[in-house]
């Protein structure tokens, strides 16, 4: 949370010929925290960059409020070490370059942004990083084809997994197929399912382990750390989920 703010307004771009900038300049706040308040017409450049760091270390500024472009360009120029917290105004992409210039309407617009930006620069507060491990444990969820290749390419990736299907075997559909379409030249002749070669491969690696009759019950946490009930009772500390849950063939009598 910044006690000591420092406003900056970018002149260029187009801003100052479509906005009042020094009015810009003069928005106050309800408490006045606001300690230094100045445009350039390029705060971006080696002078407008230098006029801010000046400040930071001359008048104790600790947070820093850049009235300009997008948040997205010039990252690098307007980085400062903590605690300097830095609060980005976008009024060139959303104020001037979609609303008429000089125009009363488009001046509040970008006084009224100036004003939040102010405000969460006030009252934002840096989060502190989640301290407790990640998890990189990979749960698929359906034990088909893709469920199986994506177990396959998870474990080869380094990743434990956990492969979680209902029915009391893997496969999914390919357990209802005789035969695939032709997938090597000359494409003439229908192929092997492969399932059961597939299915060993997942057996005898290491880093899968198979849970087959069983659902998810529930599911908890975040990305990195979700712990997963299975109906069987067994639960799961989970890094990511993968979702294979297959298809259901279309009936095609309603065609």
């Amino acid at each position: 949370m910044a006690e000591k703010l420092g406003v900056y307004v970018c002149s260029g771009c187009g801003i100052g010929e479509a906005l009042d900038v020094e009015a810009l300049c003069n928005v106050s706040t309800k408490d006045g925290k606001i300690a230094v308040r100045k445009n350039h017409a390029f705060l971006c450049g080696e002078e407008g960059a230098a006029i801010i760091k000046g400040d930071i270390e001359s008048e104790g500024i600790d947070g820093v409020v850049i009235a300009a472009c997008s948040p997205r360009v010039k990252v690098d120029v307007f980085q400062y070490d903590p605690p300097v917290f830095v609060e980005r105004v976008n009024i060139r992409e959303h104020v001037i370059w979609c609303h008429p210039a000089n125009d009363e309407d488009t001046q509040m617009l970008a006084e009224d942004y100036l004003r939040m930006g102010c405000a969460r620069a006030q009252k934002a507060v840096v989060p502190e990083p989640y301290s407790e491990e990640i998890d990189k444990t990979v749960l698929v969820v359906g034990g088909g084809i893709t469920g199986m290749t994506a177990a396959l390419e998870a474990a080869k990736a380094g990743y434990e997994v956990r492969l979680v299907e209902k029915e009391s075997a893997l496969g999914g559909m390919l357990n209802k197929l005789h035969k695939l379409y032709p997938k090597t030249p000359p494409y003439r002749d229908l192929e092997d399912t492969g399932l059961e070669a597939r299915i060993k491969e997942i057996e005898d690696n290491p880093k899968i382990k198979v849970f087959t009759g069983t659902e998810i019950e529930k599911t908890e946490g975040a990305p990195g750390m979700y712990d997963v009930t299975l109906k069987n009772g067994e639960t799961l500390r989970i890094g990511s989920i993968i979702q294979a849950t297959g298809f259901k063939l279309y009936d095609a009598a309603k065609l």
